[in-house]
């Protein structure tokens, strides 16, 4: 692979969600290296945040809607067209209809880049994703996803963690009080394991320990960060196996964070990045002796934290994914072939 310049005159789009903030954060990361770059959405939602241009198209999920959004749709692609390399789609979607957007832009000798956000791709069979087959480069989050995503006649999947801009996640952190407060924000209570969560706190409070629960649910960004920022410990998810943004939100605040790991996955991303993992392992099963250590022990909550802040640091800070999508771009701009 030829050495990457920063400085190099690659035109990005990335579209058309910004879930989670997570393809913004790659946005901005790139911008800071040099890379003109922007985010363009169908729309904005809840979880998705931010973006360079709005489409405000009506509900994607409704067929009723294609004859008012696909106008749009054409009209940003021949936009698109003439300003961009490099097309950067997220979350298994693309700018417009798959048959019309992905042939358009092989014919124009774009580079394609799709990158997953886990669901979309993670225990999907190959059927599903066959538009893969029109990626130059395909970015999954963790070693997880590539390990469980299908195969077929498409790239290797690379592995990326998601990007935060941390002059955005101040470190906030807390001295334990008498309680241990304990925040956990499920999007899907279901999926999270919210439930078990819930159980394993209202026991050890009935045995006496010092624990109270801030379930966060349904409430603004602002104040959801907040209330992450008051919290002593944060429970992520206890089911899918790997950790998502709003863990990795919570290390850049300094929390500790508990949550459910994949072992061999873990053993990957140590060995990827060269850093120990500072999350502490726990499943639904297990969590309640977890929980009862930590509150025992919970003088170590804080240089749990400070390790979480530097973990993130060194692997989501967004101008190195930055870099490390800069290398993808790379491999699959028409000029480097």
């Amino acid at each position: 692979m030829r050495a990457v310049s920063e400085d190099a005159a690659v035109r990005v789009l990335h579209s058309p969600v910004n879930i989670a903030g997570g393809p913004g954060a790659i946005s901005a990361g790139l911008r800071e290296l040099g890379v003109e770059s922007t985010v363009l959405v169908f729309n904005e939602r809840p979880f998705q945040r931010g973006f360079d241009r709005n489409l405000n198209l009506r509900d994607t999920s409704r067929l009723a809607s294609v004859p008012l959004n696909l106008p749009r749709q054409l009209a940003a692609l021949a936009w698109a067209l003439r300003r961009f390399d490099v097309f950067h789609f997220h979350a298994g979607l693309t700018l417009a209809p798959k048959r019309i957007n992905l042939p358009v832009l092989k014919a124009a000798r774009k580079g394609i880049v799709f990158q997953s956000w886990g669901s979309d791709l993670r225990s999907r069979q190959a059927g599903e994703v066959g538009y893969l087959r029109s990626a130059d480069a395909i970015v999954v989050g963790s070693y997880q996803t590539r390990r469980l995503a299908p195969r077929g006649p498409w790239p290797d999947y690379d592995v990326v963690p998601p990007a935060l801009v941390l002059t955005d996640w101040q470190p906030t952190p807390k001295e334990p009080g008498v309680a241990v407060r304990v925040a956990h924000a499920p999007s899907k209570r279901a999926v999270k394991g919210t439930e078990a969560v819930i159980a394993a706190i209202e026991s050890l409070r009935a045995r006496g320990a010092p624990i109270e629960l801030d379930l966060i649910e349904g409430v603004p960004n602002r104040e959801a960060r907040l209330r992450y920022a008051e919290a002593d410990l944060i429970v992520d998810q206890l089911r899918i196996g790997w950790y998502g943004m709003f863990a990795t939100e919570a290390m850049a605040l300094a929390k500790p964070v508990v949550v459910h790991l994949d072992e061999q996955a873990a053993a990957e991303t140590e060995e990827a990045f060269g850093v120990e993992l500072p999350l502490v392992r726990a499943d639904e099963q297990s969590l309640e002796s977890v929980l009862h250590r930590l509150v025992e022990e919970r003088a170590t909550l804080p240089e749990i934290g400070r390790r979480s802040r530097e973990y993130v640091e060194r692997v989501h800070s967004h101008t190195s994914v930055a870099r490390r999508i800069l290398e993808i771009y790379e491999r699959v701009m028409p000029s480097s072939s």
